[in-house]
């Protein structure tokens, strides 16, 4: 009985393999990490805010959106994603994030108030933006529903050859696969976005390394060196260096599309 979640996790992995990044990550070393977070730690510990009115965030949000939007068509059609327009949308809320849903991007006053340049707003929107390029909400829904099946699956045999029958435990199973399953190479979209977010920013002619500072930024709101497996998103010093590299990469890029 208690083996089956275990053998759904393994079985999820394994079979959830194919859905990791579209286009070839930059490589990282340990002495890149370690570079990155001497320049984390050299930034002040009290980071600077920005209070601006609901309009001039709706502004500089709606001004960086159009461009990169402008910017995206070569993009998503080298990506061969299935849309290329994006619904991106200020929220008044103190919460310091953005996500996207697929369909809907939103850049939260939370996470604006420690942005100082229009280039870091952009990574941010370009970011998300990567997500939607690449498909990724579609692979996490398609890898949770495999999750589901697969972890009920396993649960379900193992009852029949018990004798044992338990709604409880099929039920926890089927919400542990899914879960697992949503999580699948999740770290590897995450920085699958912020390469394709460095390749957008570059073709909308925005400061590669103003922006990055974004990163320094959240890493001085992380305590994380280095990112666990489950983690969704790289720890904070990992993405800085993983930014260097990408911009590297674009700016010995002859057409601005990345590497598949």
């Amino acid at each position: 009985m208690k083996m089956a979640p275990i053998a759904a996790l393994l079985l999820l992995i394994t079979l959830t393999g194919c859905a990791g990044a579209q286009f070839r990550l930059p490589a990282i070393s340990d002495a890149d990490v370690n570079r990155a977070s001497l320049a984390v730690a050299g930034e002040p510990s009290n980071l600077p805010r920005h209070y601006r009115t609901a309009a001039e965030n709706r502004e500089i949000v709606n001004r960086v959106a159009a461009r990169l939007e402008a910017a995206a068509p070569g993009l998503c059609a080298y990506a061969h994603a299935p849309r290329c327009t994006f619904n991106v949308v200020y929220v008044a809320d103190d919460t310091v994030n953005a996500q996207t849903d697929g369909s809907r991007i939103e850049i939260y006053r939370g996470l604006m108030e420690y942005l100082d340049t229009e280039d870091e707003v952009a990574a941010v929107v370009g970011h998300e933006m990567g997500h939607e390029i690449a498909q990724h909400v579609e692979e996490k829904q398609q890898n949770a529903a495999i999750g589901a099946v697969l972890a009920g699956i396993l649960m379900g045999g193992a009852m029949v050859a018990t004798g044992y029958q338990d709604p409880d435990a099929l039920n926890n199973s089927v919400g542990l696969g899914a879960s697992v399953g949503a999580l699948s190479y999740s770290k590897e979209e995450e920085r699958e976005a912020d390469l394709l977010s460095c390749y957008l920013l570059a073709r909308a002619n925005y400061d590669l390394q103003k922006a990055g500072r974004v990163w320094v930024v959240l890493s001085k709101m992380s305590t994380e060196t280095h990112a666990s497996m489950f983690d969704d998103h790289p720890a904070g010093p990992e993405r800085v260096a993983a930014w260097d590299k990408a911009i590297a990469e674009v700016e010995a890029s002859p057409n601005k599309l990345p590497q598949e």
